[in-house]
């Protein structure tokens, strides 16, 4: 049985979703740069540029400057509001099938990473992280390890497939 639950975990691993433009070849773009406008003086930001730096390459794009770029790299933090409820029963106070009811509320965010053409700002790639970014009470290296691997499973969708 356990073996079982372990197998299903693993193939219902993190995989982020993520779209892009079906007219494009990603084939032709090779150099990438973060965009100028992206905030990498936070510490969040700092840690997103980090992990996005150490990680392009592997994607089989070269880390340039903005203006030989053919790629600018992008996020930002999506606010989501996720309720809490309680799971239905088949044997409730209120007869064979008890309502899943609301508890509660819980803001998160989510990361959200794109590549755009620099220049236009046409979005070309995207993709939004499923679980919730790091809150606050994850701090120094464990916040750095745990936005690292949400870029990691964020860009293992890029190039896409076609």
């Amino acid at each position: 049985m356990l073996r079982i639950l372990a197998l299903v975990l693993l193939l219902s691993g993190c995989t982020a979703p993520y779209d892009y433009a079906e007219d494009t070849d990603f084939r032709r773009f090779d150099t990438v740069a973060l965009a100028p406008e992206m905030d990498t003086s936070s510490l969040d930001g700092a840690r997103i540029a980090d992990a996005v730096r150490t990680l392009l390459p592997t994607r089989g794009l070269t880390l340039t400057g903005p203006k030989q770029a053919s790629l600018w790299l992008n996020y930002r933090l999506d606010e989501n509001v996720r309720l809490l409820t309680t799971m239905p029963s088949m044997f409730g106070r209120s007869g064979f099938w008890d309502e899943e009811r609301v508890y509660g509320a819980r803001r998160e965010q989510h990361l959200v990473l794109w590549l755009e053409q620099p220049g236009s700002g046409r979005v070309l790639w995207k993709s939004r992280h499923p679980n919730a970014f790091p809150g606050e009470r994850v701090r120094g290296a464990a916040r750095s390890n745990k936005i690292s691997q949400q870029v990691e499973e964020l860009l293992e969708n890029y190039p896409p497939k076609p």
